[in-house]
């Protein structure tokens, strides 16, 4: 089985609920065809139909040789800026709607459970109603709040929830830092995506987070940003600074080694590049659809630039073992 782990979705009502409030200040500003652009808080985005329809997801499916997708939240409509109860209301709304999405076909449809990380506690909550009553495969979490990243200590109720749970969790980056030097020719999705996933692996590897939560799964989009490439200067940096060496337990590469990545890059051989500085068996199949900015041939980039058995379990096999529960 094929499983696009790495796919956005935005329920009707979700979308409905944020364009209705001024606190999230979203609204339509041009529709042509299949394509609608929206501004979110100043900036402008642009989705298209299959954002917000089964049809034409699963259309999308099948042309590419896809089995099954697992939904998360379109990053543009992530708002962590609106007050807690706002929040959790939207985020309900918004799982609720991704479980209509994965009822009316479960056999093509898995989701992420979309948290209101303004209240830690009440998204540990949600992340366990999510998982308990709807069956989601975890938590979706953007790499910062508020600049805040994930071994941030508020976020514990969260990390604590998955890690008892069982499931991962899904980072994507958002709101990344420095977004005020990247506003021209898409930088921000371009190189801040990537900056912000690299500042949060090295943030959750340099602090202890992860010797803190040792059973915890975590999931980083877009191959981990440039987090692999900077293994050797990060270990070299490691080796030359006394704190840092009091606080890694471990070698730099064994904490990566630890962590999941999606294929949802574009340089065969960058992919190839983490395969051999992970265990092939934490790289999962990603498209990041269906955004205009993704590959015409996912499946086979993937064959190419990790053949064999390794690379057709990375098409599945792979994330179907990070879901199973105890595993």
């Amino acid at each position: 089985m094929i499983i696009d782990m790495h796919c956005h979705f935005v329920p009707p009502d979700y979308f409905a609920l944020v364009k209705s409030r001024p606190e999230f200040d979203v609204r339509e500003v041009e529709r042509k065809d299949e394509r609608l652009d929206i501004i979110v808080r100043g900036v402008r985005h642009a989705l298209n139909d299959t954002f917000f329809d089964a049809a034409p997801q699963i259309a999308r499916m099948d042309k590419l040789g896809i089995d099954r997708t697992v939904v998360s939240l379109a990053t543009p409509l992530i708002n962590y800026f609106s007050e807690a109860g706002l929040a959790i209301e939207a985020a309900q709304v918004c799982n609720d709607g991704f479980a209509r999405l994965v009822k009316s076909d479960p056999k093509r449809f898995a989701a992420w459970a979309f948290l209101p990380m303004q209240d830690p506690v009440a998204a540990a909550a949600e992340l366990k109603r999510c998982v308990r009553e709807h069956g989601f495969v975890g938590g979706h979490i953007a790499t910062n709040v508020r600049g805040a990243y994930l071994p941030d200590e508020q976020f514990a109720p969260v990390c604590e929830m998955a890690q008892e749970l069982g499931v991962p969790l899904f980072i994507h980056p958002a709101d990344p830092a420095g977004k005020e030097r990247t506003a021209e020719f898409e930088l921000t999705v371009i190189a801040g995506y990537m900056f912000d996933t690299t500042i949060n692996v090295y943030r959750m590897i340099c602090s202890g987070f992860l010797d803190r939560y040792p059973r915890l799964k975590l999931v980083c989009a877009h191959t981990g940003g440039y987090a692999l490439m900077l293994r050797g200067r990060m270990q070299c940096e490691v080796e030359k600074n006394p704190g840092m060496q009091r606080t890694l337990q471990r070698p730099v590469g064994d904490y990566l080694a630890r962590l999941y990545y999606d294929t949802a890059g574009f340089e065969e051989g960058y992919n190839s590049f983490a395969a051999s500085v992970v265990p092939s068996e934490h790289l999962l199949f990603g498209t990041d659809a269906p955004f205009l900015l993704v590959l015409a041939d996912p499946i086979g980039f993937v064959r190419r630039s990790i053949p064999g058995a390794a690379g057709e379990a990375v098409l599945g096999a792979n994330f179907e073992r990070l879901i199973a529960r105890g595993a």
